[in-house]
C-alpha cells in the first residue's frame, strides 16, 4: 500500500534536496532514516531503563545458561 505525502518547501531547499536525487527518493529516504534512528533511540533508551534493574543471578544458574549454550 502506498500513501501520498505533500511537502511544502522553499526554491532554496528544494534545489538542495535535488543535489541529492529525485526529490521523492530523497524524501523517502530521508523518512525512513527518520523512522529508524526513533526506533533506534526507543530501544536504547530501553535498554539503559532495564539497566537501571539489578538482574540477581547465582553461580549456579550462570553455569545453567552457560551449559544449555554449549548444547545448542
Amino acid at each position: 500500500m502506498t500513501e501520498t505525502l505533500t511537502v511544502r518547501l522553499s526554491e532554496r531547499e528544494k534545489q538542495e534536496l535535488q543535489k541529492h536525487g529525485t526529490l521523492s527518493d530523497v524524501v523517502r529516504e530521508a523518512i525512513r532514516l527518520y523512522l529508524r534512528t526513533k526506533n533506534s533511540k526507543r530501544t536504547i533508551s530501553r535498554l539503559k531503563e532495564l539497566q537501571k534493574e539489578p538482574f540477581p543471578t547465582s553461580i549456579k544458574d550462570d553455569l545453567r545458561l552457560i551449559r544449555a549454550d554449549r548444547d545448542r
